[in-house]
């Protein structure tokens, strides 16, 4: 249930969307369009996201004049959030391309000019828990605005994704591509893994003999009112594996615990670890490329799947153990752990992430050449 916080919020930004940003919009168009020139925008972060990491470098790459215009509205204010889209607007407005890779407004205010192709790189792989328009917590039915407007491209990880996207966002076909997914070309390079393997250790040096376990949930709810559920079974199970395991938690950003005990992102720590607990996280997609052990923990599943539900059977679609009852966690690691068998994992990687190659960024920066924008 949304409080009345933020239902005026979603009416503010209904009213921005229809107001002040097409007038900064229009104020941009009295110069012509940059040929050379791409933003990268984001709204819930002052630094580049890691989704967006490889895409820079790529776009840099290739000559073009990258702008970065982050800003994160839960924090920053009114006044800073309204200054930053207003920035933004006037350069929309001039920009050859924009990439963003969450829900974003100010890209959807109005209506775009042809020659600027908007591409959401978005922030996770695979097809797991339903977002979008096809979850209620997801997008506000008291936002009167679209997520969706002016996007021209959407990367996805696979083309069985492709459908996915479509029905999430109420998409025309052929928007949704299976191009890849660009963060996850640095899973796939060998120096990447070496380079977080030497960074993990010279971090944090006394985790050398364990085994690792890392934790890491999604969030129920919504992102402003983010929770979640399970944490004190997990911790419990740290302390019955005893000293020959080290447990690393990574709570979702959203959530306000201090539980985190690692600040490494979680893609460099897939390399390090030797086993993955998660939910309903996007992050057992990116995982499955190691074709390590992993399982699901989920104790709130009937209630999940009755409130939001997944795009897959979640109890027979997944190639790792899907825990329910926290008497189950302890066995299902250690069997887990000592006869863990990587070809269970061939059929889920081909369906749903088959387009993830180590190629991605590159696909996806192609993506400028296409409809003449060259």
């Amino acid at each position: 249930m949304e409080s009345a916080k933020q239902i005026l919020k979603q009416y503010i930004k209904t009213v921005l969307q229809k107001t002040l940003l097409p007038l900064c919009y229009l104020w941009g168009k009295r110069r012509p369009v940059n040929k050379n020139l791409v933003l990268l925008a984001d709204s819930n972060t002052f630094s580049i996201p890691e989704s967006m990491i490889l895409m820079r470098e790529e776009l840099k790459k290739r000559g073009y004049n990258v702008e970065e215009h982050f800003c994160d509205f839960s924090s920053a204010g009114a006044a800073v959030s309204l200054r930053y889209m207003m920035k933004f607007m006037v350069r929309y407005a001039q920009a050859r391309a924009v990439f963003v890779c969450n829900y974003f407004v100010p890209c959807t205010a109005c209506k775009k000019r042809g020659e600027t192709k908007v591409i959401q790189l978005w922030h996770s792989c695979g097809a797991l828990k339903k977002f979008g328009y096809d979850a209620p917590d997801d997008i506000s039915y008291h936002f009167k605005g679209s997520v969706t407007r002016n996007f021209d491209y959407y990367t996805v990880s696979s083309r069985y994704c492709e459908k996915v996207f479509e029905s999430a966002f109420r998409l025309e076909k052929g928007k949704a591509l299976a191009v890849g997914i660009s963060r996850t070309d640095e899973l796939f390079s060998r120096d990447f893994a070496e380079k977080c393997k030497a960074e993990f250790y010279d971090k944090y040096p006394q985790y050398k003999d364990k085994k690792l376990l890392l934790y890491a949930p999604t969030f129920r709810g919504n992102a402003s009112n983010a929770y979640s559920r399970g944490e004190d079974a997990v911790l419990r199970l740290a302390d019955r594996l005893g000293g020959e395991w080290a447990l690393l938690i990574k709570m979702h950003p959203r959530v306000k615990s201090r539980l985190t005990n690692c600040d490494i992102p979680a893609n460099r720590l897939f390399p390090v670890i030797d086993m993955l607990i998660s939910d309903y996280s996007s992050l057992i997609f990116e995982y499955s490329l190691f074709r390590k052990p992993m399982l699901l923990w989920a104790p709130d599943l009937e209630e999940y799947i009755r409130s939001r539900d997944f795009y897959l059977n979640i109890k027979t679609d997944v190639p790792c153990p899907l825990i329910t009852e926290e008497s189950g966690l302890y066995n299902a690691v250690i069997n887990e752990s000592r006869n863990f068998d990587g070809k269970r994992y061939d059929s889920f990687i081909d369906k749903y992430m088959s387009a993830c190659d180590g190629n991605s960024t590159c696909r996806t920066a192609d993506l400028l050449k296409l409809e003449g924008a060259e």
